[in-house]
């Protein structure tokens, strides 16, 4: 059998190929715009398609050589007859699955398709007191904002689609973070944070709670409020905020950082050696972990108080009272997604590939 025999069996099927591959992209051209065209939502996988003519090459090469060391070396199968369109074939197959096994890769979606879920996202507004009571190293050796921001990124490792943002507060409050699903972001907001984020000094709750309120969106889905705090609130203010919160059902979770013993609050929160803060008569300023207007706090809010002196505290409780908020707010909704067709592709490259083992079966007892 002479290889140049093959030459136009192969650019026969590489031409197959390609007329299949000019179609797909004639079909896309045309029907892009439609709901229900084919697309990918890995194009870039597409690019390996460029592979098979020169698949196509190499093996035209390799029947080449094999056919000259068949004929210089002698081989028992030289001279033997041979079915050119079981070769072509069998390359072709193996072309074929290779080609189905690329656009998998590449996930096309075709139309789309109904399925039944249920809805739980959630929001959260986590309010941070960065108080100069909170640079206090009675937790351990380390200061109560360090275990806040400890805390909150905790809280964040164990989130899974609720939306958060953060605010900072003292004698008044500003956002820090608007709400976003970003949790790296989250986090690297959360590291930033400093007590000399606000010069204005004092523990600000009302003005606190507010800005968390005015964070949340109008959607229907659960809302949330965390504040952490030393629970030193020098403002004692009345508001609506109260009410506004329990009549929307807005959940809140205190946490209270700190310990009752307390200690001295240093004058640079970045040294541990500075000198402590001192009053007017020249004696240090100590603070204490006030866990009682914490929990005045929360009962006033219907919501739930959690009080720490630990370096490391336990989230189980607020994690499990997050997720009850999102179960008992949850609904049962019909989502439309995209329906995906990889699957075939799979299949099409393994019916392919189970032709092209039995032609070559065939061909070694042939």
């Amino acid at each position: 059998m002479k290889s140049n025999k093959y030459i136009p069996y192969y650019l026969f099927s590489l031409g197959i190929i390609g007329a299949i591959l000019f179609a797909l992209n004639v079909a896309l051209s045309a029907y892009g715009d439609l709901k229900s065209a084919l697309i990918f939502t890995k194009p870039s996988y597409l690019n390996w398609l460029l592979v098979i003519p020169v698949f196509y090459l190499l093996s035209y090469r390799n029947q080449l050589r094999k056919v000259s060391l068949d004929q210089q070396f002698g081989s028992p199968n030289f001279g033997k007859k041979q079915s050119i369109i079981s070769s072509i074939v069998a390359h072709f197959l193996l072309m074929l699955s290779l080609s189905f096994v690329i656009i998998a890769l590449a996930q096309p979606v075709f139309g789309k398709k109904k399925v039944s879920g249920i809805s739980k996202n959630m929001e959260i507004a986590i309010c941070l007191d960065v108080s100069n009571s909170m640079n206090v190293r009675d937790i351990q050796g380390e200061s109560r904002l360090e275990v806040a921001k400890r805390t909150i990124n905790g809280l964040i490792n164990q989130l899974s689609g609720e939306k958060i943002g953060l605010c900072v507060f003292a004698g008044n409050a500003m956002v820090q973070l608007p709400l976003t699903s970003d949790y790296s972001t989250a986090q690297l907001f959360t590291e930033e944070i400093q007590s000399t984020f606000i010069s204005n000094q004092g523990t600000n709750i009302v003005e606190a709670l507010e800005t968390g309120v005015l964070m949340f969106t109008k959607t229907n889905d659960p809302k949330c409020i965390v504040m952490i705090t030393d629970g030193e609130d020098h403002e004692k203010q009345s508001s609506e905020i109260y009410n506004f919160i329990r009549e929307q059902q807005i959940a809140f979770y205190g946490i209270g950082i700190g310990t009752t013993s307390g200690g001295p609050i240093p004058e640079d929160p970045t040294d541990p050696n500075t000198y402590n803060k001192r009053d007017a008569n020249g004696f240090t300023v100590h603070s204490k972990l006030n866990p009682e207007y914490i929990k005045q706090l929360a009962n006033t809010l219907n919501g739930t108080a959690i009080i720490t002196s630990e370096a490391y505290p336990d989230l189980n409780a607020i994690l499990t009272e997050i997720n009850r908020a999102k179960s008992t707010k949850s609904r049962n909704l019909d989502f439309e997604i995209k329906a995906s067709i990889y699957e075939y592709a799979v299949l099409l490259a393994l019916l392919s590939m189970v032709c092209w083992m039995l032609i070559q079966g065939i061909k070694r007892n042939g």
